[in-house]
Order: structure tokens, then sequence, then C-alpha cells
């Protein structure tokens, strides 16, 4: 071989060999991350929704997924690490690779999935609604009325086979796509690009409070098991250790007080009830929002929470007066106006200050151990009771075997208050507690509507950008 040959060889020879690493760095799986008994870290993969876990408004991480999980690694004794996902089979790919130990992310049970993890007992059966715009003229009460309209459905639904039977497909009306685009379906749904959507029933009513145009138009038959996943062939420790963790949550009522938390209330507002509170938004709240944002900042509790009581007790009506005589904007007792130093319950100033100081001083009041969202649920209660009526609903609930330091818990227990027999027993006497339930629930209904309404066009845009992890190619985002 000649010395040019043998030159021109060894160079094919090495470009070969670079092609053959180049290739096998671009295949080659991250090595498995140890075990979390040896680490002391979980990692969990999940994917930002709604419904399950998701950045608050401050950008911590927030949801019913995200606590149950965090609940779980602290009882295990172990460092919670979540990393993100775009979409759910990545999620599911990240244990088959062996980049998490478990993955919590409200995944739906399906053959498919089973074939790429292993899943736990479900801990939660969802169900499937078709979401439509309010003002559509076409009513539908079941999917063949769909055939000839554009719409949107994951492709893991039950239900796509039957769509694609009744041939929605043939002229790309449906669109078929990962869970994922759950969300931005329904925005095109509310802003008319689309004519329905096949989401889960909880996502729905969550975003029915921002996105206000949207209505459920029916429920579709079936439930749909929610479940944490693990590798096929993982550790059997943690699985089990997973699977007696939901044991006792589903016993001790910590799963019950986790979701009612982030979705007890979703129900309760008719579409009638959006459609008033904005428009005494416009033509109400504007004399009044400064003084909200006065005693927010007072007071230490958010406007729109303050804003959203006035409403649910008055309309923003500072002359409103009910037959029991609580009167004014914020619907001051005589004796809670006099406790407040109120020599005026009418005036919206003096009513609005005192209502935020008294809210403020109950929530003070109850022990600083109890979650801020259950110590507000509860003094919004005892806002409307009294203190007296709220610490005999907390005793009451505790005598019942509820946990009276969760507002699922209490809640259960306040309309007993009204019981003849079990009021003659209490110290405060008897209640109306089932009022006091409502009210609390349509105020954190309220407060969505109305945040979400008074936030900008591009804080809205970034609100919705809490539910999404940015695209990625293979690696996760960690957090």
């Amino acid at each position: 071989m000649n010395l040019f040959m043998h030159s021109a060889y060894k160079h094919v020879v090495g470009v070969a060999l670079l092609l053959a690493l180049m290739l096998s760095s671009c295949t080659r799986q991250p090595a498995p991350i140890p075990l979390p008994q040896q680490s002391g870290e979980l990692v969990v993969a999940m994917r930002l929704s709604p419904t399950t876990v998701y950045r608050d408004s401050s950008g911590e991480l927030a949801g019913p997924d995200y606590e149950l999980v965090s609940a779980f690694a602290a009882w295990q004794g172990f460092r919670l690490r979540c990393v993100f996902f775009e979409r759910d089979r990545q999620v599911l790919e990240a244990l088959d690779h062996g980049q998490a130990h478990m993955a919590a992310s409200g995944l739906t049970v399906t053959e498919a999935a089973r074939t790429v993890a292993r899943f736990g007992t479900p801990y939660q059966q969802r169900r499937q609604v078709v979401a439509v715009r309010r003002d559509d003229p076409r009513p539908a009460d079941r999917l063949s009325e769909l055939a000839t309209r554009r719409g949107w459905i994951a492709a893991d639904a039950p239900q796509l086979r039957q769509l694609q039977a009744n041939g929605e497909q043939r002229d790309g009306r449906l669109v078929v796509a990962d869970a994922s685009g759950a969300v931005d379906a329904l925005q095109q749904v509310n802003d008319g690009e689309r004519d329905f959507a096949v989401v889960d029933s909880l996502l729905l009513a969550r975003m029915r409070h921002w996105l206000i145009n949207l209505e459920q138009a029916f429920v579709l038959p079936g439930e749909r098991p929610v479940a944490w996943a693990f590798p096929r062939y993982g550790d059997q420790a943690l699985f089990a250790a997973a699977e007696e963790f939901l044991r006792r949550a589903r016993t001790d009522g910590t799963l019950l007080s986790v979701y009612d938390r982030h979705f007890g209330h979703l129900q309760r507002l008719e579409s009638s009830d959006i459609d008033q509170m904005l428009e005494f938004r416009l033509s109400r709240l504007p004399q009044y929002r400064e003084l909200f944002r006065q005693a927010g900042q007072i007071s230490g509790i958010d406007w729109h929470w303050l804003a959203a009581l006035a409403y649910q007790e008055s309309k923003w009506d500072p002359q409103a007066t009910s037959y029991t005589n609580v009167r004014g904007i914020m619907m001051l007792t005589e004796s809670t106006a006099e406790q407040m130093g109120v020599n005026n319950r009418l005036d919206p100033r003096q009513s609005i200050f005192a209502g935020a100081r008294y809210l403020a001083g109950i929530v003070e009041s109850l022990p600083a151990s109890i979650q801020l969202e259950d110590r507000l649920s509860m003094a919004l209660a005892g806002y409307n009771l009294g203190e007296g009526h709220l610490r005999a609903g907390r005793r009451l609930a505790a005598a019942m075997h509820l946990d009276p330091d969760t507002w699922a818990g209490v809640k259960r227990a306040l309309p007993e208050l009204a019981r003849p027999d079990i009021a003659a027993r209490l110290v405060s006497g008897p209640a109306r507690g089932g009022e006091a339930v409502i009210l609390v629930e349509n105020v954190r209904s309220y407060y969505e509507v109305l945040s979400a309404a008074e936030s900008s066009p591009l804080t809205r845009r970034s609100r919705f950008e809490f539910y999404r992890t940015p695209p990625v190619a293979a690696d996760p985002i960690i957090w």
C-alpha cells in the first residue's frame, strides 16, 4: 500500500470511528439514577397541568399531585426532586430509561401505558366530558351529533375510536393529540376556533373560571383510573411504600382534604353567576377597587379575596341590608362593627377596612400548623358564622373523627350545627353551618374568576404558562 493509500485509509477509518462514537453518544441513555434509599433523593417525573401540578402566582410548585408526592417523600425521609416533561409519553419513558423513580402526574391507567410502566392502585376515577362554547346554537348530548364539527380529543381517550368511526377525521375536523394539549384545546373552543373538546371533567371545571365562554355539553360514559406509575422492574420497596402511603391517605382523609382544597368549590357556580359578577365588575367594582387594594395591603390578605367576599355578601352594594340587620358592602353585624370601631356600616371605606381586619384576625387565631388555604376557608366560615360557631364546628369535626385542621373535615361538620340535638350540647348554640359552607365555596370560586378577569392579557397568558412545560427534545426540565 503506497503512502497516499495508507493515509487515505487511516482517514476513512478515523471518520468511521468518529461517526460511530457520535451515533452511540446520541442513542445511549443516561445511566440510571441511584435508588432513593442510597441517595436520599426521590426523583419524580411530572407534567404541568391545572389538575395535577402547576406553579402558583409566586412561581412555587403547587397542586394536588405535588402535595401528595411531597407528603410521601417526607414520610419516607427523602428529599424530593421533580423532573418535568412536556408529554405524558415522555413521563413514562423517563421511568423506562431510569431517569425517575416514579411518576405522579395524573396518569391514566391504559393498556398501552402498562406496557411501559407499572401502576399502583388507582387513587382517583376521572370522567371525560365534552366542552363547547356557551353560545353555540347547536346543542349536543351525544358524540354522534358532533360528526360535522371541529373537535379535539386526546390520543389515549377511549372515545377516539367512536369519533373516528363517525368520520370526523377524514377532512381534518378532528384533531387527535397528546393529553398535554388539552388546555390549548379549551382555549381554542373558548375563542371559537374549535367547536368542541373531549377533556377531563376536573380540567374543564377548573378552566371555566378563566375561560368564561366554556360550558359542559354532556358527560361521557365510563371512568378512567388515575394512579402513580413506577418502572416495570423498579424498586419493589418503593412501590410497596407508595401503596401503603396512599392506603393511609384514603383512610385518614388526607386524599379527600387535598382534592377538596383544590377542587371542592369548582361545581358551585352557574354560568349566570359568573356573568353577573363580570358585569358588576365593570359597573360597580371600579368605585371600590382601590379601597379593596388598600385593605389588602393593611390586612395581608390578597385584595381579590376581600372583593370576592364582598361580592358574595352584598354584590358590591354599600347599601345592602339583610333581614337580620347585617349591613353594608361587607355585611357587618352590629357587634362586629362595634368590635372593629365602625360607626357607619354603610360607609364603604369603613366597612371594607373593618371586614378585612376582622377576617385577618380570624385567620391569625387559627393554628399556624393548618395550611394557609384551609385557614382562609375556615376564616371565611367564621366571618359568616362567628368565631364561636367556627370553634364549635372544629370540635364537632374532631368528635366525628374528621380532621379539624382541614377545610374538608370542618365543612362536613358545620351543617350539623343546625341540628337541635347537637346544638343543645354546644355553648355557642345552633348555627346555619350549611350556609357558611356555601358562602366559602362561592367565595373561592368568585376569587378565581375575579383574579383572572383583573389580570392583564400578558398576565393572563403567563397564568396559563404555569401549566405548560416549554418544549424539550429529550432532556427534562428539573425543578
